[in-house]
């Protein structure tokens, strides 16, 4: 019987960034809130440099970007981000929210994939 031909490795054109608390709270729960993650991520890098975000069931506070992997400066990106320096009106609870981003271990769609996430398309209307 033949061997199987060997799977060709992923592209590596993209790049996975983690963040804890996003703005706003699981973001993936609504198509509003998923809209808004989208826009508040890329008013940072730009909207041609965010593919997608994933999130898992198990960790309901961290959710996962997909970013092409060459593109603007990601030091902007990562770090912390105070909810009270980019919303308009914050609420009291809002003015003590802190959203953290920083590299993600997971390297490759498939690695992400095979973590158990659920994909979400980023809607990002003006």
């Amino acid at each position: 019987m033949p061997k199987r031909a060997p799977t060709p490795p992923p592209a590596d054109d993209t790049r996975f960034f983690t963040v804890v608390n996003p703005y706003p709270e699981q973001p993936y729960l609504a198509l509003d809130d998923s809209r808004t993650f989208a826009r508040w991520i890329a008013c940072i890098i730009g909207q041609e440099h965010l593919l997608a975000f994933y999130h898992k069931p198990k960790s309901p506070n961290v959710v996962l970007i997909e970013t092409l992997k060459f593109g603007p400066d990601f030091d902007r990106l990562m770090g912390e981000h105070r909810w009270r320096k980019f919303l308009k009106k914050p609420s009291p609870v809002e003015l003590r929210e802190v959203s953290s981003i920083f590299p993600c271990t997971l390297t490759t769609t498939r690695m992400v994939q095979k973590a158990g996430t659920s994909r979400q398309s980023t809607l990002v209307v003006r």
